[in-house]
């Protein structure tokens, strides 16, 4: 197997994924320094999901690209006068990008994917896996390929910024028995619960605990609608996702569907209870990595919807009881 000739100074890791893609990366940034302390880490992202990367202790420097057709000429312009002494690309199936920046980043030493190139492309390649594995396991290969003797930790990690976690602290309400994150936001309609139910969730979660209620900017309105009602909920703004990162931070559980946010209550190992769409290989892959947790799905082929508000209340208890 031909390994590096010797630890390298400069590394460099490809993720142009999602802003959960990214947070649950974060384990493969940190295993990179494990195994080389003095590394330079440069991580090449996404303009939208670079913030995590750019406050994550273990990377060093960022380049970040824009999605869409730039991405490629963009990324070869910023990358023209760089060189690294190790390049990773975790991504384990098949992917053009995947092919074509390994083909024009230089580097000493390349590990990716057979799928997107043989020995002319990587000096070591991985197998797409077999079966379904954890997003974390998944980044990780690489470094196991490197290095099979160790292990590495799977929990994401997140530098979360003063100002950010300051910010939190002046929206949410302490409350005598601390505050409960509650995100009503997904992105795509299939991990939508619906309005109605987070209502008659957050008033009954607020009889006891103070409620900060996370939501895109799109459901902002909604947010203010349900909060308008209780005195122990109370709307937050996040204008980033690691503003969102310090309201989890400073919660004591976190409610959410199957979005970034259950991944951030992982990084944190808070408490969490996860409304996911009925398909268990996206669980395998994106489930919550949390000690204390409850998954909540409804019934094959049924709406994300089905799911009775009572039985996420039921999920809440659960989860909380456990870290008494």
């Amino acid at each position: 197997m031909n390994h590096p000739s010797s630890p390298p100074a400069t590394v460099a890791i490809l993720q142009l994924g999602r802003l959960g893609d990214m947070i649950l990366t974060t384990p493969l940034f940190r295993a990179v320094k494990e195994c080389w302390p003095g590394a330079a880490l440069t991580v090449i992202a996404l303009e939208h999901s670079a913030l995590i990367a750019q406050h994550h202790p273990s990377v060093d420097a960022v380049v970040s690209v824009p999605f869409g057709i730039l991405q490629l000429p963009t990324l070869a312009r910023r990358l023209h006068r760089k060189s690294f002494d190790l390049y990773i690309d975790p991504k384990d199936h098949r992917s053009s990008t995947s092919r074509v920046v390994a083909e024009f980043i230089r580097a000493k030493h390349r590990v990716g994917c057979r799928a997107n190139g043989g020995r002319e492309t990587f000096d070591q390649t991985f197998e797409p896996p077999d079966q379904p594995l954890h997003y974390v396991d998944r980044m990780l290969r690489p470094l196991q390929l490197l290095h099979p003797e160790r292990s590495f930790a799977r929990r994401p990690l997140l530098g979360v910024p003063t100002e950010s976690l300051r910010v939190a602290d002046g929206q949410m309400l302490p409350g005598e028995h601390g505050a409960i994150a509650i995100n009503i936001s997904a992105g795509s309609t299939s991990r939508h619960w619906g309005l109605e139910h987070w209502e008659e969730l957050i008033d009954e979660v607020s009889k006891k605990y103070s409620v900060a209620v996370i939501s895109s900017p799109e459901d902002r309105h909604h947010a203010d609608a349900i909060c308008s009602t209780s005195r122990q909920a109370r709307p937050v703004t996040t204008n980033t996702i690691l503003d969102a990162a310090a309201i989890v931070a400073r919660s004591r559980a976190v409610v959410s569907p199957d979005t970034s946010i259950v991944h951030i209550a992982s990084a944190f190992n808070r408490p969490v209870v996860g409304l996911y769409p009925p398909n268990h290989g996206n669980l395998a892959t994106f489930g919550p990595l949390s000690d204390r947790q409850a998954v909540l799905m409804p019934a094959p082929e049924a709406e994300l919807s089905t799911i009775p508000f009572r039985q996420v209340v039921e999920g809440l208890g659960k989860v909380m009881a456990e870290r008494q």
